[in-house]
């Protein structure tokens, strides 16, 4: 019997998230139908500031004990993108690069680092995750 209960739980388990999986693809494809393809001389063009990460506002301690103060990140008319990190120890660091922009789905490629990241805008609001990090910047 304990047995019949635990497969009963299973498949409800996975009936939810595959009805929460579901909606969220409906909901990304519906969002994607509402906008127009834009390029990098888009609306996105502009300079932002990083509010949270991870849900957590700044200042944010990393793992390491580096505190991040501030972020600014500007996307150019000309698809470059530079990106400032102020930390609470008086660093900055500058990441410079390339990005492009399709229907609110954003792709950075880091001349610095040479790695690509994935981002989206969504009206005022631009949210980028980089080495398992959520960021989410604000149009200024």
């Amino acid at each position: 019997m304990s047995g019949e209960r635990v497969t009963r739980t299973l498949t409800f388990i996975e009936t939810l998230i595959m009805r929460r999986i579901l909606v969220l693809a409906v909901a990304i494809a519906l969002s994607a139908c509402s906008m127009d393809a834009t390029s990098p001389s888009g609306s996105v063009e502009g300079t932002y500031t990083l509010r949270t990460i991870n849900g957590q506002s700044l200042p944010y301690t990393f793992s390491t004990g580096l505190t991040l103060s501030s972020e600014q990140l500007t996307l150019h008319r000309d698809g470059t993108y530079d990106d400032v990190s102020r930390y609470a120890d008086g660093s900055t660091g500058i990441d410079q690069g390339y990005y492009t922009n399709y229907n609110g789905a954003i792709t950075f490629d880091s001349n610095r680092t040479s790695a690509v990241y994935q981002g989206s805008v969504s009206g005022n609001v631009l949210t980028e995750i980089v080495n398992g990090y959520t960021q989410t910047f604000q149009k200024n």
